[in-house]
């Protein structure tokens, strides 16, 4: 018997979440909607300008979460809270309908393995999310936290059905480029994530940084921005899937460059921070099919 094995593939998380417009709202200024112009991204940052109907990002859903201690149940942590060395590896959004500005979904999250990476353990889980009103399926969002110094269990180290990824042997297609602001953590944490290297110079450096970061998952919203703008032309209908891995830190401060090459299904992506850093690698969009 593996030593996971007694968790994987149950239900670690079921419940509700809710939300109304100014979470919404608050998430989209927490990944940087209107920082480079407050005039272009008005349908993401307010819910009253004339003749534009407010919109939900669609990387907002993975905000959407019904909670619970699962994290020890792995040996990992104490009372709930995250162990020190457990950043963010791999995050995963399908959407199949656009976010209403306003609602409550159901969300059943599945702890799907335990990878073993050598010098960390990869923890992935999935959560399916509906609409709790109607039943409606909103999507599944799929997550990967890497924690260090928990590998080297004998564990298996890729999943079965992991898809090769190359970087196309061109120049980009694309390239969109985004500020992250100086205050930007202090802003996105307000939306729920109070993960400590986010703020605290300590925590940051026991978790392997030099100084405080810019949130996995907020890099994660402005790189869906970014997609959005230069694929999507900002209509939320058209997003339907993003996948990437973290590979360096963004600092508050940063700019993000988008590097897109485009495909039959929608396109292959790259990350890069002061065109220094690769933040986000292996990255995948798709568009929604109708």
């Amino acid at each position: 018997m593996g030593k996971y094995d007694h968790v994987i593939g149950k239900e670690v998380e079921n419940g509700y979440w809710s939300w109304e417009s100014d979470r919404a709202l608050l998430y989209a200024v927490g990944v940087g909607a209107g920082l480079p112009d407050p005039l272009q991204e008005l349908q993401f940052t307010t819910e009253n300008s004339p003749g534009l109907a407010q919109q939900v990002l669609p990387t907002f859903m993975v905000m959407m979460s019904a909670g619970g201690s699962w994290i020890p149940s792995l040996g990992f942590g104490e009372g709930g809270s995250a162990p020190i060395g457990m950043v963010h590896g791999e995050q995963s959004i399908t959407l199949a309908r656009t976010i209403p500005p306003r609602g409550r979904v159901h969300v059943s999250r599945v702890l799907v393995d335990v990878y073993d990476k050598g010098s960390g353990a990869l923890v992935v889980t999935e959560a399916r999310v509906t609409l709790a009103d109607t039943g409606e399926h909103l999507g599944v969002s799929r997550m990967g936290l890497f924690v260090q110094g928990r590998g080297g269990f004998g564990g298996p180290r890729t999943p079965p059905d992991e898809r090769p990824w190359s970087r196309p042997e061109r120049q980009p297609d694309q390239i969109v480029s985004l500020p992250v602001g100086p205050n930007q953590s202090l802003i996105y944490r307000l939306s729920g994530d109070r993960t400590l290297h986010g703020t605290d110079p300590v925590r940051a450096r026991a978790d392997g940084f030099e100084r405080p970061v810019f949130f996995g998952l907020g890099t994660y919203g402005v790189a869906g921005r970014a997609l959005l703008m230069g694929l999507c032309e900002n209509d939320v209908a058209r997003f339907g899937h993003i996948e990437g891995r973290f590979s360096k830190p963004v600092f508050p401060g940063d700019r993000l460059d988008m590097h897109i090459w485009h495909n039959v299904d929608g396109a292959q992506f790259q990350l890069w921070a002061n065109n220094e850093r690769l933040a986000m690698d292996r990255g995948v969009f798709r568009f929604r099919r109708a």
